[in-house]
């Protein structure tokens, strides 16, 4: 269906005749045959048995029966159908997805999808809200929604761009969920396009954090020193000491700062060195 792949994608797990066989194809065959075993548990009145495999959020959270968190979306109820459209959006559009992301990409999403609206509904049990949930259509619809965002332009279902599909379904199905008051379908409807949108979003980088560059901090700019006459040495002039000597005569000798003293010091001992060479 899509020209475009990405070059470290997983070609199919083997090939049947000419037909290509994906992660997506075997997961598909599962839920068939889960779709029969459902259909003849209910022939045989074992409606109980397959109440064991539904989700209930208190089975979960009470009494820890977690294979739950798989089995539920392998219980199908009539119409069948809407399980067509699950399995040509399994097939189809998962093939497309594993192709691009690579096959073990294409299993983390399965699961995600898979255990995230379990987990949290779970969860929901301790905060008072009971829930019963059993089949895959938002399971595959997310899987469509993900496609939706890799391709979102792909033209399918007489040229209609997928997104455009995507937000019809999206809509349809909300608004049943809420005509019915299915709250517990429209539940696991959002967290399934949400994890969808946020695990494709983390594959093509789109939500990389960046934190932000922090600038350099300016150094402080040095300190002038205090301005000093220079050292006066063996070849200093010694007018340079003149305005030391005025300052005596202004204001007296204990005027003088220490380093002015030493400076009148080592001129003193340099008139005495330079007298006794003369």
């Amino acid at each position: 269906m899509i020209a475009h792949r990405s070059p470290d994608h997983n070609g199919p797990l083997t090939w049947l005749g000419n037909f290509p066989v994906y992660v997506s194809t075997v997961v598909a065959a599962l839920h068939g045959l889960a779709l029969i075993f459902s259909a003849l548990a209910l022939a045989a009145g074992s409606e109980g048995l397959l109440q064991s495999l539904m989700f209930s959020s208190a089975s979960v959270a009470r009494e820890g029966w977690l294979w739950q968190l798989f089995t539920y979306a392998f219980i199908h109820t009539p119409p069948y159908w809407v399980f067509l459209l699950e399995l040509y959006m399994l097939v189809v559009f998962g093939r497309e997805i594993e192709s691009y992301l690579g096959r073990a990409a294409f299993i983390k999403l399965y699961l995600l999808l898979l255990l995230a609206p379990s987990v949290l509904l779970g969860l929901c049990e301790f905060a008072g809200w009971h829930t019963i949930y059993a089949g895959s259509s938002s399971l595959h619809f997310g899987v469509f929604v993900a496609f939706v965002l890799i391709y979102p332009t792909a033209e399918i279902f007489f040229t209609i761009q997928a997104k455009w599909i995507a937000l019809a379904l999206l809509a349809i199905n909300s608004l049943q969920c809420l005509a019915l008051s299915n709250y517990e379908a429209l539940a696991v409807l959002a967290i399934d396009c949400i994890a969808a949108c946020a695990y494709i979003g983390f594959q093509q980088g789109r939500f990389t954090i960046r934190l932000p560059e922090r600038a350099p901090k300016p150094r402080p700019a040095p300190r002038p020193k205090d301005r000093q006459s220079p050292e006066l040495e063996g070849g200093d002039d010694i007018d340079t000491i003149d305005p030391i000597l005025e300052k005596i005569s202004r204001s007296g000798l204990g005027s003088l700062t220490p380093h002015e003293r030493g400076r009148l010091e080592k001129a003193r001992a340099h008139l005495i060195a330079k007298d006794g060479r003369s």
